[in-house]
């Protein structure tokens, strides 16, 4: 089997270097996320929330299903 290179066709290329990560420092986070503690402690029953697909009634929002596709 031939040897390929990084591109996946059968050349090399030996200018192929990785980019630099030398600007970012050692112990720096790839990504912080924000998540802020849930305020209501109201839940559906067991029932309801099945058939809503979310137990807390403040995260059962509608699904439009049209955003984003243009199909």
């Amino acid at each position: 089997m031939e040897d390929k290179g990084p591109c996946g066709c059968n050349t090399t290329n030996n200018n192929f270097a990785p980019f630099p990560l030398s600007s970012f420092p050692a112990d720096y986070a790839v990504a912080m996320a924000y998540i802020p503690y849930q305020q209501n402690a109201d839940s559906y029953d067991a029932d309801k929330a099945l058939a809503r697909g979310t137990l807390f009634p403040v995260l059962d929002k509608p699904f439009l299903g049209k955003a984003g596709c243009s199909i």
